[in-house]
């Protein structure tokens, strides 16, 4: 039934498609054959252009323009199939611009017609400019221009598949970016983060290449690079039996020897296959402290163990009790 029904959505939604493409094409025909004077409006990028050296937007502009144009049914037409596939813009050039400008895109491209640039051949000729349609203005704050480095926290969760584990952080690459633009806007920035996204059941290594989000939204802000790649080291969840482990005595008085007995022990530690393979030899740490283990009356310890942050967990320590003798060395 499920099946069903998805079936005839899609088979709605593709025969809508058809449809808009079809009435898109019987206008666009109909314009093509007529030399007569029709009116459309057309949406153009908006490229910012020669802001003063040191300078930067402290606020976004639009990203876009939507212009009216007037012209026959031909040039309109051409105007529609081509302006996608041609570099077109609207140029806002502040040179002139110190600190702080509005530009009234009326009067600003009726007196600079030459900022609008549409490469489509031979169009222009046979278009007029009527009118923005929107934004009316655009205003430009500039301020001081300043660039740091900053550094990359992940938003990625990963779930790891039972009998599997990570070993060791994510390796972020590049791990700091830079964030380049206004003064005010980049002294709030002390870090970027990646975009969300969530895995499940991961049973092996993995890479991924995540985008990274606007730090500061409205103000204009650039990041450099705006992607990074991630890395995540999953493996396979095995153990490994250590022996003759020495162990270390810490916390000894200056004036005293202290001999263990015996001087080694063995446990299993588990973590991931790769990583115990060659598993180095501070990954554990074993030793009893002195100053809170012993006494008079207890000459037998409990070694501690302390393992690196890549290793799960030990078990089946040998022996569990260590015998301690402190001699006062001579004088």
């Amino acid at each position: 039934m499920a099946r069903t029904a998805f079936n005839r959505k899609s088979i709605y939604a593709d025969l809508i498609y058809k449809l808009a493409a079809v009435g898109l094409a019987i206008i666009l025909w109909f314009f093509s054959i007529s030399n007569s004077q029709f009116e459309a409006n057309a949406e153009f990028p908006i490229e910012i252009r020669n802001i003063r050296e040191g300078k930067a937007l402290s606020e976004e502009t639009p990203q876009t323009a939507t212009l009216r144009f007037k012209g026959t049914g031909r040039a309109l037409a051409k105007l529609y199939l081509f302006l996608p596939f041609f570099k077109s813009k609207l140029v806002l050039d502040l040179e002139r611009v110190q600190k702080r400008h509005v530009f009234y895109l009326d009067e600003y491209l009726r007196n600079s017609p030459q900022r609008i640039s549409i490469s489509i051949p031979g169009i222009l000729e046979s278009l007029e400019f009527i009118e923005v349609v929107r934004p009316d203005s655009i205003q430009i704050v500039l301020s001081d221009y300043k660039e740091k480095r900053v550094l990359v926290l992940s938003q990625v969760t990963v779930d790891i598949a039972s009998g599997y584990t990570q070993v060791g952080d994510i390796v972020i690459t590049p791990h700091q970016v830079l964030v380049k633009g206004a003064v005010e806007a980049v002294d709030r920035v002390d870090e970027v983060l990646t975009s969300r996204r969530t895995y499940r059941n991961v049973a092996e290594p993995f890479e991924i290449t995540v985008g990274l989000w606007d730090p500061d939204p409205g103000k204009g802000l650039a990041i450099e690079p705006l992607n990074v790649t991630l890395n995540f080291d999953v493996q396979m969840i095995g153990e490994r039996r250590l022996t003759e482990v020495p162990v270390n005595v810490i916390n000894v008085p200056e004036n005293l020897s202290v001999i263990l007995g015996p001087s080694t022990v063995s446990l299993t530690v588990t973590g991931g296959v790769d990583y115990l393979s060659d598993l180095d030899e501070n990954a554990v740490e074993v030793f009893v402290d002195y100053r809170t283990q012993w006494s008079p009356a207890n000459l037998l310890v409990e070694p501690q163990v302390r393992l690196d942050e890549y290793l799960l967990e030990y078990r089946d320590l040998v022996p569990k009790q260590l015998e301690i003798i402190a001699t006062r060395r001579a004088p």
